[in-house]
């Protein structure tokens, strides 16, 4: 069989490289592994694409809005990177720690004197997991303004709904594995909200604290879900979101100009034109995007729009400026654990309760809720309302339009109660002291991180 050369494939390369690097890259070895050149032209790097599985990621071409860091501000990137650090610092972290009430303590003390890099390998994996909680938070919150969620991503919506909520237990479990006051506290107090949940509120409590109170189960039963379940969920849910994006198409208006005609052929009597069967259905089915793979019937199109090419390859327009996010995301989580040490208060004693006992940060409004309203409302209707409306919300509100101007009243409630879940969680997390008495931060600070 006659091999041939890809250079040859591409019109205008007619030259071929010479040297040890050309030669170990045109080897069967290499060329095993690496199956298409790389070639800067058009069909090459629309092959690197499809040869590449973590390009295979990408579509192979975008529209040249989605380069501007405007349109998304690369928030779902920024917590893909964000869970990328998590993996691997907390990979380094379970060499060195027990899940033992008897041992974690002292394991998290030893992070700091007897292993290398303990400490500042800590401080990344916290700063890591809170700015994970507010990114993630953050671009919900973008993707409604933009009006992403609606057809064709209603099911994407959802998914990144479910992403949010295991980043808050991926959050909320790691938080009492130092097993300080700090840590035991703060899920004392999560854990005892899941009580009043009717009719299953006991024994949910108990699967998840195994015992009367917090204890070796508890830390045990954490441990299992912060370093192995929520972990893989997190994984799964996030290729599905990550893929889905790719299919359902970006949220961008796409340009056409001038028209076209084709010469009228046949087309069996009462069938529909198919530009305007398409015209009818891509708006509501794709968002714009058309994708049709089958065989119809000739038929006349008189007049259609002629789309303008205003995509890019993503390769490598759209990954050079990836990889300067994740560096830029790397800096950023380095530089706060350098300036910024993860607490370690004083072992986890259930006979001496800490004044303030909070819940971490992200949980400071439901405990300020807790504070003013009966625990079954503020603990679990409002929030499990707020999810359900959340998981349900592409189906419920049913305008197409994505125009803030056409969405007020949608982007009105949202607003607000965007605004009141911001003030409950701030005042919980910076004006609140012991006894839960109102505090000025900048009198005496109580912020828990």
């Amino acid at each position: 069989m006659v091999e041939i050369d890809p250079n040859k494939l591409e019109p205008g390369r007619t030259s071929v490289d010479h040297g040890l690097t050309a030669r170990i890259k045109r080897s069967d070895p290499w060329r095993s592994a690496f199956r298409h050149a790389q070639i800067d032209t058009p069909r090459g790097r629309a092959l690197q694409s499809f040869s590449n599985v973590f390009l295979h990621v990408y579509p192979v071409k975008i529209p040249k809005r989605v380069l501007n860091l405007r349109y998304s501000l690369r928030l779902g990137f920024i917590a893909a990177v964000l869970f990328g650090i998590l993996l691997v610092t907390g990979i380094y972290l379970m060499f060195v720690y027990t899940p033992s009430v008897g041992s974690a303590y002292g394991d998290m003390q030893n992070l700091k004197t007897g292993v290398g890099f303990g400490q500042l390998i800590r401080n990344v994996h916290r700063w890591s997991a809170h700015l994970m909680v507010l990114v993630v938070a953050l671009h919900l919150v973008r993707v409604f303004y933009a009006g992403a969620y609606k057809k064709p991503r209603e099911f994407n919506w959802v998914i990144g709904v479910m992403l949010l909520l295991i980043t808050l237990g991926f959050s909320f479990t790691g938080y009492l594995l130092p097993w300080d006051q700090l840590a035991y506290w703060a899920v004392t107090v999560g854990t005892n909200l899941v009580h009043y949940v009717p009719l299953v509120g006991g024994r949910l409590q108990d699967l998840l604290i195994g015992g009367p109170q917090v204890g070796q189960n508890t830390l045990l039963r954490f441990y299992a879900l912060h370093v192995a379940v929520l972990p893989m969920l997190l994984a799964l849910m996030l290729t599905v979101h990550i893929w889905r994006v790719r299919k359902d198409g970006f949220a961008v208006e796409r340009t056409s100009v001038g028209t076209f005609s084709e010469a009228a052929t046949e087309r069996p009597a009462g069938a529909a034109p198919a530009a305007e069967s398409m015209a009818l259905a891509a708006p509501e089915l794709y968002g714009g995007r058309v994708r049709l793979l089958g065989v119809v019937d000739r038929e006349s199109i008189t007049e259609a729009a002629r789309p303008v090419d205003d995509t890019v390859f993503t390769w490598p327009h759209l990954l050079v400026r990836h990889v300067v996010v994740a560096l830029g995301t790397a800096a950023v989580v380095l530089g706060l654990a350098v300036l910024f040490s993860a607490p370690l208060r004083g072992l986890a004693n259930p006979n001496l309760t800490p004044e303030p006992a909070k819940a971490p940060w992200y949980f400071a409004g439901l405990q300020e809720l807790l504070s003013r309203f009966d625990p079954l409302v503020a603990g679990i209707l409002l929030p499990g309302g707020a999810v359900l409306v959340l998981l349900l919300l592409p189906y419920i509100d049913r305008n197409p339009d994505t125009r803030a101007s056409h969405r007020k009243v949608a982007i009105a409630l949202f607003s607000l109660l965007l605004a009141i879940a911001v003030i409950l969680t701030v005042i919980g997390t910076f004006f609140r002291g012991p006894g839960w008495q109102f505090i000025a931060p900048w009198t005496h600070s109580y912020i828990e991180f």
